[in-house]
């Protein structure tokens, strides 16, 4: 049986935020877990709109906003599924972590920002401060994602080798363990300094000549491939050239992978304190949906 008894979704009425609303729903029935739909109203100046503006008319642009959200889970009643509803008024961010916190949710859906048709251009403000703040996992939904549904296939899962990165294909194990285990690509992104570009691995590699390197990596990476391999999940070993939030998402793409599994704090993400530049970039660029899950060493 999975571990994912509610699942709480973000909703700004934006068309990535529908698609979130999917693959919430789409998880829910898998996993016959509670939905919540949230949706924070942020009160801000509004200069063209004067007569609405202030006061008790607060009141109603909350209730405008009830009123879609309410329309929206009615469509998904209609489909024959369950849905709870809840609206604040506030900063969306935190605002969405403590409602998440309130209804004791295992996993928080919500979807990045794309401008003008551009995919993964943007994680958006709300996104990242979710990511960054949530004490749960966060799974972020890209424009056109396909929905994960169980069973799943093939997973990617970047390491920089330390504690933190362990943590999140952990949890994963935990949340979805419906179905057969899908296979996972562990991989480790090695950033060679230009001055040493003939000694890259893939140069190594077409030239047959001996890397050391990328055989200690291998070896180093061996003990995160042996605990996911007694969860049962079939792991294969990378070493790829180049910065993490490039080759990550490409390395996704070649592969198929169908999410991308992530730690937000670690030897590579070091930025922020709690999402790192690395982690954020990778959750921009992924060309699947993203499960991040915030390390507590």
């Amino acid at each position: 049986m999975s571990s994912i008894s509610t699942l709480l979704v973000a909703h700004d009425f934006s068309e990535t935020a529908a698609l979130a609303l999917r693959q919430a729903t789409a998880l829910s029935k898998a996993n016959e877990a509670r939905l919540v739909l949230a949706h924070v109203v942020e009160l801000v100046p509004l200069g063209p709109y004067p007569a609405i503006k202030g006061g008790a008319n607060d009141l109603a642009i909350k209730d405008l906003a009830e009123q879609r959200v309410n329309e929206i889970a009615e469509e998904v009643r209609a489909g024959g599924h369950e849905i709870e509803v809840m609206v604040r008024v506030g900063e969306p961010g935190p605002a969405l972590v403590e409602m998440a916190e309130e209804v004791e949710a295992d996993l928080l859906v919500i979807g990045t920002r794309g401008l003008s048709g551009v995919k993964h251009v943007l994680l958006g403000s709300t996104a990242e401060s979710v990511v960054r703040r949530a004490p749960m996992p966060v799974l972020t939904v890209h424009p056109d994602d396909a929905l994960l549904e169980p069973p799943l296939q093939t997973l990617l899962v970047p390491t920089d080798l330390s504690p933190a990165a362990e943590i999140a294909p952990q949890t994963f194990a935990e949340l979805f363990s419906v179905g057969p285990k899908p296979r996972i690509h562990l991989v480790y992104a090695d950033r060679t300094p230009p001055y040493l570009e003939p000694f890259k691995h893939s140069v190594l590699e077409l030239t047959g000549q001996p890397d050391p390197i990328k055989e200690d990596l291998l070896e180093r990476m061996a003990p995160s491939a042996q605990a996911l391999e007694a969860e049962g999940f079939p792991v294969e070993c990378h070493v790829v050239d180049g910065e993490a939030a490039n080759v990550i998402p490409e390395f996704a793409e070649e592969v198929s992978a169908q999410a991308i599994v992530l730690s937000t704090q670690g030897h590579s993400a070091v930025v922020n304190a709690l999402l790192g530049r690395t982690a954020q970039r990778i959750v921009q660029k992924a060309p699947c949906p993203t499960l991040t899950v915030r390390a507590r060493l």
